[in-house]
């Protein structure tokens, strides 16, 4: 019985051994299995508890570049990049000879001195004792990661300095204005607490005048899927002031809520100082500095603007000219300080008599000009006027001094006397001229008769229209100068006229008189013609090319042959467009949509274009950025006193400022004395024209000057 047991027992123990055998080889398998996956797919180095490196895995020999044989027996100083401190090698050590698995980031350094990183996971092995005997380090390579990483950063911390240090204000809103991010700027510009202003709605801050315009523009942005559009608006700050800002909309990604729903990007620059240099600007150019009046190209612009809302209105408008009687005599006698002092008093008497619509400006010297608007009665008019003559019968106090100063007044009725500003002004004028050439202290309104007199007008026009056929005109060519090289660089045409009884008559009586009687077309063909004519001789001859300037009046802007003359005279020339200059006035700008339209067709022709005479101030600056043009002539009448009158050179410098922003030549004309020339210079200007350099020369005499100038190639 017992040895029958005894049997039964070394059979199961058999039995039980085999089990054993082939469960410890399933075990075997699943653990070379995991040694295979593991030594495939990751960094494996083991060492013993000194750290000498005792095995390392093929991958670990690959990413460091150095061989097995070279790695075993040395330790990890071998792959030290220097990055990490003495104490996290410390720390590191302390925690894995303390039995712990240690987890961390390691920058190391390859064989060819290049870093990598790798995710260290290492794992003791601790003996009976339970002491490390070894240590077996599992390592991911993550230097693409950390490279990506460093990129974020250093991105991120470019994007913070710009936001946290730009005067600019930036904000990411979501298409209601909500806000989801507001840069420090809005505390340090506006003052607000960027926690609560995150809070709240970017529309909030924006004036109520300015927000109906902002959200529509908005909407069509949004709509048309455009890539971005410019706005400006008054933005309040914290103490309910506001400032003007020029703000860019874009659309961003919003990578804040992992939104497929675009986000929109607002910078906003402060440009309130800049309103208010404009804002200096036109009241330095649109008002005569003495008496506070709209100066004449103020008064004009009035006058053009009232004419065209005339066509809308039941009433009469008049227009009166006045000039101070003798007022010569004041200033030679008592000099100019009194004669401004009596010019001051002068437009104060005007403007109380006037009532609070009409506008009275300055024309110049002691002339002044007022508009009655809505001239409801007959004898309205001339009840004002005897009230404007009324108020100079008594004395004019200066400094305790009286002074008697009398005016003599001309008057033009609209539309009896005149359709059109300048016929307005002109009958006005004449009406005025009678009333000096007789007794003075005196008003006339205009009439048929004083038109039937103007016998010397007439005969002028008469005579221009055979000195046309038979050509009296001829050009005379002013040079223009780089002030800096003192180079020649062009030239403007100048008409002249030599009648073979009168002599020479004055441009400035026969110009206007061209203008009004649309002679000025004719010849403003022919001067074009001979320019051009003239300039492609001078290149020919071997002259540097010089670009010619040619006025052209608002009168020719109208013709409707215009562009094609041009394009003809051009042709037939042989002279290359870009060296022909088109200059015209301010006044062209009064019908924006059309002289758009014809400037363009200038340009096209690769004609460039001035304006002449620019410096009116705010009403240009607001258009001028817009419109087709390449050169601004400053007008004479701010470089005249440039070396002595602040307000004069406040302008020049504005005009400068703003040409050079939006990519325009300045040329200063009327350059008369060596301070004039240091004075544009230290303002930046590089171009002019003036007596100090040159008058208007005939043919002959402007190749001399090009020869003493060494233009000549």
């Amino acid at each position: 019985m017992y040895v029958k047991e005894l049997t039964v027992m070394k059979t199961m123990k058999k039995m039980i051994d085999e089990l054993n055998i082939e469960e410890i080889k399933d075990q075997l398998k699943e653990l070379l299995d995991i040694e295979y996956a593991l030594d495939k797919s990751s960094i494996i180095g083991i060492t013993d508890q000194r750290g000498v490196i005792t095995y390392v895995n093929d991958l670990f020999c690959e990413l460091s570049q150095y061989s097995r044989e070279e790695l075993i027996g040395q330790n990890h100083n071998l792959l030290n990049s220097g990055y990490h401190s003495k104490q996290f090698f410390k720390d590191m050590w302390k925690t894995i000879g303390n039995g712990r698995i240690w987890k961390g980031e390691i920058k190391n350094k390859r064989k060819d001195g290049v870093d990598y990183w790798v995710h260290a996971t290492i794992v003791p092995f601790l003996n009976e004792k339970g002491k490390p005997y070894q240590y077996i380090s599992i390592r991911t390579d993550i230097t693409k990661e950390k490279e990506l990483e460093e990129q974020v950063i250093r991105s991120n911390e470019k994007y913070r300095l710009i936001a946290e240090n730009t005067v600019n204000l930036i904000a990411l809103m979501k298409e209601g204005g909500s806000l989801e991010y507001a840069s420090p700027s809005f505390e340090t510009v506006l003052s607000h607490n960027l926690i609560e202003l995150e809070k709240g709605n970017l529309f909030d801050l924006i004036h109520h005048d300015d927000i109906l315009f902002l959200k529509h523009d908005l909407e069509y942005f949004l709509e048309q899927g455009e890539q971005s559009f410019d706005s400006e608006y008054r933005l309040r700050n914290s103490k309910g002031d506001y400032i003007y800002v020029e703000a860019v909309f874009s659309k961003t990604k919003n990578h804040i809520e992992n939104s497929s729903k675009e986000l929109i990007l607002v910078v906003m620059k402060d440009i309130t100082g800049k309103r208010e240099i404009e804002k200096k600007i036109f009241h330095l150019a649109y008002h005569d500095s003495l008496t506070g009046f709209p100066n004449r190209r103020s008064f004009m612009s009035h006058l053009r603007n009232e004419m065209l809302d005339r066509k809308k209105s039941k009433y009469n408008m008049s227009i009166l000219f006045m000039d101070l009687d003798n007022f010569k005599n004041v200033n030679d006698q008592l000099g100019h300080d009194v004669g401004d002092m009596v010019l001051k008093k002068a437009a104060e008497n005007i403007q109380k008599i006037i009532r609070p619509t009409d506008i009275a400006g300055r024309m110049g010297g002691d002339e002044f000009i007022v508009m009655l608007r809505d001239v409801k009665y007959d004898n309205e008019t001339e009840y004002i006027v005897k009230q404007i003559l009324q108020s100079f019968q008594s004395p004019i106090q200066v400094e305790g001094q009286d002074y008697f100063v009398t005016c003599s007044i001309g008057v033009a009725n609209f539309p009896e006397h005149g359709d059109s500003p300048e016929e307005l002004i002109k009958n006005a004028d004449n009406a005025l001229a009678h009333v000096k050439s007789g007794m003075k202290n005196d008003y006339l309104i205009f009439n048929k008769t004083i038109e039937t007199q103007s016998i010397e007008r007439r005969l002028l026009e008469s005579a221009m229209r055979t000195a046309i056929k038979e050509d009296q005109f001829y050009i005379e060519y002013q040079p223009k100068i780089n002030i800096e090289t003192k180079r020649v660089i062009g030239m403007e045409a100048l008409v002249r006229w030599n009648h073979p009884d009168l002599g020479t008559i004055s441009p400035g009586k026969f110009i206007p008189l061209a203008e009004e009687t649309g002679l000025i077309i004719p010849l403003g063909e022919w001067i074009l013609k001979e320019s051009c004519t003239q300039t492609k001789k001078w290149h020919d001859a071997g002259y540097n090319p010089l670009t010619v300037s040619v006025n052209v009046s608002v009168r020719q802007l109208e013709d409707p042959f215009f562009i094609d003359k041009v394009r003809t005279i051009v042709q037939e020339s042989g002279l290359d467009p870009t060296w022909l200059e088109v200059e015209v006035t301010e006044s062209i700008f009064a019908d924006v949509k059309n002289t758009v339209a014809i400037l363009n067709e200038i340009r096209n022709l690769g004609i460039q274009i001035s304006v002449d005479d620019f410096g009116t101030g705010y009403s240009s600056l607001s258009y001028i950025k817009n419109l087709p043009i390449d050169i601004l002539k400053v007008d004479q009448s701010f470089i005249k006193d440039i070396h002595q009158n602040e307000e004069s050179n406040a302008i020049v410098q504005a005009i400068l400022k703003i040409a050079d922003s939006i990519g325009l030549q300045v040329i200063a004309e009327g350059i008369e004395l060596q301070e004039h020339v240091e004075k544009l210079s230290i303002n930046g200007c590089k171009f002019g024209q003036g007596y100090f350099f040159s008058r208007p020369l005939k043919v002959n005499a402007f190749e001399e000057f090009m020869e003493s100038m060494l233009v000549i190639s």
